[in-house]
């Protein structure tokens, strides 16, 4: 008994002390690895142990959003693996010293959103709410009015079709948001705000002068549609 009691004990310190061991495993199996982005992370304890953590989040998450949210949030999660994949690839053959983006860093970002996001208290509009591309804040300004605040960009990685769009708009069930120019004119886009269940949906509707297909709201092949996540208790 007390041999095995010493050898549990010596068994535990040198999993303690072994980095693979303490950081624990990816969310998938290592030998069906198939992306660079799996194989660096196999590769890594540290990437390992981050991949687990946005995995465990994303889990908990979904348990508590609704039916269309829950929808909403495995779409967000399919694009964030897609950018995930796009930095590794940027990164192969690369020294990590020489690497320009962070994928560590990247996989704990997400985590950390993923645990912040809350299930709406009701079904008002006011609050951050956030996705993968970006975030929308809607805040009071005064008894009939809501203010709006948005970056939104279309590519997280590159930071590439980024929209800041904000103005004041009259509080109702479907906020309507009349993109303008430097001159205040109205530019042929409207953006809408409202509420679907647990999220946030946005919509980009409209056509500008000479049949623009982006709002100059937005940089080049930028688009504010999406679905957002409550990320801030009110």
């Amino acid at each position: 008994m007390r041999s095995a009691a010493i050898g549990a004990v010596l068994t535990a310190l040198l999993a303690a002390s072994d980095p693979a061991a303490a950081q624990g495993k990816p969310s998938f199996d290592c030998a069906k690895a198939a992306s660079v982005a799996e194989k660096a992370i196999c590769a890594d304890p540290v990437l390992a142990q981050a991949d687990a953590d946005v995995a465990k989040a994303y889990a908990a998450l979904l348990k508590t959003l609704d039916a269309p949210a829950g929808k909403a949030l495995r779409d967000d999660q399919a694009d964030f693996i897609a950018y995930r994949d796009q930095i590794a690839d940027f990164n192969e053959n690369t020294p990590k010293e020489q690497q320009t983006f962070d994928l560590g860093e990247f996989l704990r970002d997400r985590a950390t959103f993923l645990a912040g996001i809350r299930k709406p208290a009701d079904a008002g509009l006011i609050g951050t709410w956030s996705s993968v591309r970006g975030s929308v804040e809607i805040m009071a300004a005064g008894a009939s009015k809501l203010e709006i605040s948005a970056e939104i960009v279309t590519n997280p990685v590159s930071g590439s079709g980024a929209c800041d769009i904000g103005g004041t708009v009259e509080k109702r069930k479907t906020l309507r948001l009349v993109d303008t120019d430097d001159n205040d004119k109205p530019t042929g886009f409207v953006f809408t705000f409202r509420r679907d269940g647990d999220a946030l949906i946005v919509d980009q509707d409209g056509t500008g002068k000479d049949d623009r297909s982006e709002p100059p709201s937005c940089g080049a092949n930028g688009h504010a549609d999406g679905t957002f996540f409550l990320s801030e208790e009110r």
